[in-house]
């Protein structure tokens, strides 16, 4: 084909069916030499790359109850998954003229929206996701004992896909947020990883696929809004891809076989290429004539395909157009005259939390003299203490284990300059005051003492009738005293003294 930089026209139009119904999802088979088809009645139908020709009749397993919702192709291009209305997932065989159903699941409680072959073992498993939010991950070869979690904080899941390290799922489901799954085959676990939000309401996250950028790994979504969104890891920085974009919702995200490019596809009737390196569009749109619905490449990177909503498949060489519009460049997008650093590996592993997660650090300091960072208090301690008679909140062990560390060790510092020497001892009556706080309970009159210090020399913020010129007196035990002992505001010591 030559170069049609200025405006690139489709090789072939394929008319799938005669209804002008949706093209749902579209992958390609056998070393891209045919290309399989979802219908919107749920059948699948394979054409040829080459002549563009329909090739034998529909699969279809039963059109009342087992109507195909989802399609992904196996790494090796022979064999077919399907998730169906009924919750089934399905194997096929396909071995250039004929489709053979190979195995099936269990049936599920809700429909199989998605499904995808892992990548990095040859399809040892496949992932499905469904409409009542859960995930399940089959051994592809018997589609028995699954690995199935129901916690990915989604209402319905309608996209998933396996990262190449096979250690993650990421999936999304029209929701302003986006879910990383880790895949545990030891422990035969899939868990949560992480929950990204991505866009604000009205927005939500309509495709969602993984990428690689020149500084790592990415995972980029397109929004209802038309946006392309690109989540860069593990930092979580959420960029926006700049250029000429879409004006509708971006129905899907493909990424090319090198990593670096991507196709997204809109109802606005476009399909535009985008730079991931340099994050910018690649030349000009690709004008249809319907909304389009899917998009995939095919292996060799030289042929897309696409879906409208009027039932037509387009197939585009975008060889040349890709070579003149991308400069040359290295892996990580630079010139090859610049100084490069050094390069990232896109098959390195994706970073998840549980790889990042931090020891705990405990919940009191482990010696009470050590360096402080915490502000200077510029008012009394005791200020703003609201005395028994107002309704105030009973202290708890809790609550104190809620105060932050500088609050802590600033109260410990506080005790350890106004701590006075112990002089006297002397028993007040059980209406005494400390600090503002009043006796709460006055019909216990043998209610268990404890001796407080007093400064010397200085009147206590909030004090109206404690004597200032002893070392210690002993109040009753009560709630208010047991919870500033418990904080360590005040030092706590033996009731009585020989």
């Amino acid at each position: 084909m030559s170069s049609r930089t200025h405006k690139l026209e489709p090789e072939k139009v394929i008319k799938v069916n005669r209804d002008k119904q949706s093209v749902p999802a579209i992958g390609f088979l056998l070393k891209d030499q045919h290309i399989i088809t979802l219908s919107h009645d749920g059948s699948l139908q394979v054409i040829e790359t080459r002549t563009g020709a329909l090739v034998g009749n529909s699969w279809q397993y039963n059109k009342e109850e087992s109507q195909v919702c989802a399609v992904d192709v196996s790494p090796d291009g022979g064999r077919v998954a399907t998730g169906s209305k009924d919750g089934k997932i399905r194997v096929w065989k396909w071995n250039g003229r004929i489709a053979k159903m190979l195995v099936e699941s269990k049936k599920h409680g809700a429909a199989a929206n998605c499904v995808c072959w892992s990548r990095h073992d040859g399809g040892a498993y496949i992932a499905s996701g469904f409409d009542d939010g859960s995930v399940t991950v089959w051994p592809s070869s018997g589609l028995k004992d699954p690995m199935r979690t129901d916690d990915t904080r989604l209402r319905y899941i309608h996209a998933i896909n396996y990262s190449h390290d096979g250690t993650q799922l990421l999936v999304s489901g029209y929701d302003r947020e986006i879910s990383r799954l880790t895949v545990d085959k030891k422990a035969r676990e899939v868990q949560l990883d992480d929950v990204v939000k991505i866009c604000n309401n009205p927005n939500h996250v309509s495709s969602a696929t993984w990428a690689t950028t020149t500084d790592g790994h990415a995972i980029v979504t397109g929004l209802t809004d038309g946006k392309i969104m690109i989540l860069e890891l593990p930092e979580g920085r959420l960029l926006e891809l700049k250029g000429l974009g879409h004006s509708d919702l971006v129905c899907a995200v493909a990424l090319f076989p090198d990593k670096r490019v991507l196709a997204s596809a809109s109802h606005d009737c476009t399909l535009r290429f985008w730079d991931l390196h340099a994050k910018r569009t690649i030349g000009q749109p690709l004008q249809l004539s319907a909304d389009l619905t899917c998009a995939a490449f095919a292996a060799n990177g030289t042929l897309v395909a696409t879906g409208t909503c009027d039932g037509e498949v387009h197939i585009w060489d975008i060889a040349d157009f890709l070579s003149s519009a991308i400069p040359m460049e290295d892996v990580n997008g630079r010139d090859g005259n610049e100084t490069a650093g050094p390069l990232f590996n896109p098959n390195s592993l994706i970073p998840t939390r549980q790889r990042e997660a931090r020891p705990r650090l405990p919940s009191f300091p482990a010696s009470l003299d050590a360096p402080s960072r915490a502000k200077p208090i510029t008012q009394g301690f005791f200020d703003g203490v609201r005395p028994a008679g107002v309704n105030a909140p009973t202290p708890s062990v809790r609550r104190r284990v809620s105060m932050s560390r500088h609050v802590k060790v600033a109260a410990s510092r506080m005790q350890q300059v106004f701590r006075p020497p112990r002089t006297h001892i002397e028993m007040l009556p059980t209406n005494a005051y400390l600090g503002g706080i009043q006796e709460e309970s006055q019909q216990n009159h043998h209610a268990q003492r404890v001796e407080v210090p007093i400064v010397t020399g200085r009147q206590q913020s909030g004090a109206t009738n404690e004597p200032t010129t002893q070392g210690s007196i002993l109040v009753p035990r009560t709630r208010w005293v047991n919870a500033l002992l418990r904080m360590g505001c005040i030092p706590q010591y033996p009731e009585s003294m020989d």
